[in-house]
């Protein structure tokens, strides 16, 4: 379909912000439906909208965005949460199955940690090999968070 005269056609346009909240909708879990409803469009304008070039990117963007929102959000809640996690595991009231399903998540987030702890280290270590050899000091962004 051609672009009414005068006006570029869709996939020559940046994405307007009418189109970039519904396309954010979308990203949060909405239907093309409700998606379209958000974005005061129609919901065959805002398929029409989903083929632009820049749509993928820009969904990918909101998905990442949301993503980090929620990392956030447990990271906050995380000492609470591993309360919780090791309260069912030592409730004697706690149901068998239950029990075993929240102690093994305990060792396996307890894994991870140590995991994850060894492996800065030694990214540490092969980051000052690497500064000898090149003579170059690089800036290691999780040193900084740690301190």
């Amino acid at each position: 379909m051609m672009a009414r005269p005068g006006r570029l056609p869709r996939e020559e346009q940046t994405l307007p912000p009418n189109i970039q909240r519904a396309l954010a909708a979308r990203a949060s879990g909405s239907n093309w439906n409700d998606a379209a409803e958000v974005g005061n469009i129609t919901p065959a304008n805002l398929r029409k909208w989903r083929k632009h070039p820049d749509a993928a990117g820009y969904l990918q963007e909101c998905v990442l965005h949301n993503i980090e929102d929620a990392n956030a959000y447990i990271a906050d809640h995380a000492p609470a949460l591993a309360a919780r996690l090791v309260e069912l595991g030592l409730d004697r009231n706690t149901r068998p199955y239950a029990a075993i399903q929240a102690i093994s998540e305990s060792f396996k987030i307890l894994s991870t940690n140590i995991a994850d702890r060894e492996n800065r280290e030694e990214l540490k270590t092969i980051k000052a090999a690497l500064d000898r050899l090149e003579g170059v000091n690089t800036v290691d962004i999780y040193a900084e968070s740690e301190s």
